[in-house]
């Protein structure tokens, strides 16, 4: 059983990048993840890759318990993207269990968008590319390596969370 995808793993090699890993129970969503390791959702990194018209793959990189604005991230870029094909994702990241993609498009040389939300979190954690571990990266880490991609407020509406949660706009932790 892997701990990290090969491709991330030689990448953060690369780059001299520190991590640990957090071993979770195998879950099948990142939000799902951040629960099970008892992790603050805002601080977990998850990978939505889209697409644009012109063919142009672009992770994004937002908290786990929020959904991605596709008009958000379409108006930070400058061209209209969508949802990428699920059969495609297998294809772009061959060494990650399905769902598990890490978010950290430039191990897979994918252009990326970060939400800014995780540029002041303490620490980022992202899947590894398994069900079963996230690897955690301090601020300076994390904003090393994302420091020369497109950032923005990509957030659409939260996921997870009580209807009164999003009423007040409270980053509410249990």
């Amino acid at each position: 059983m892997m701990a990290i995808a090969i491709t991330l793993k030689e990448y953060f090699e690369h780059e001299n990048v520190h991590y640990d890993t957090i071993k979770h129970r195998r879950t099948f969503t990142t939000l799902d993840s951040s629960r099970s390791a008892h992790l603050p959702a805002g601080n977990v990194a998850k990978a939505v890759v889209l697409e644009s018209i012109t063919g142009d793959y672009l992770m994004a990189s937002l908290p786990a318990n929020s959904r991605v604005s596709l008009t958000c991230v379409s108006q930070i870029m400058g061209k209209y993207y969508y949802l990428a094909n699920e059969q495609r994702l297998q294809a772009l990241f061959p060494d990650c269990v399905k769902g598990a993609i890490p978010a950290m498009g430039s191990a897979y040389d994918m252009s990326m968008i970060v939400d800014d939300s995780l540029l002041t979190a303490d620490s980022v954690y992202i899947e590894s590319g398994d069900h079963q571990n996230f690897l955690k990266l301090s601020n300076q880490e994390y904003s090393d390596l994302v420091e020369d991609m497109s950032h923005g407020d990509i957030r659409g509406k939260t996921m997870g969370a009580p209807r009164i949660w999003e009423r007040t706009n409270i980053n509410w932790r249990i």
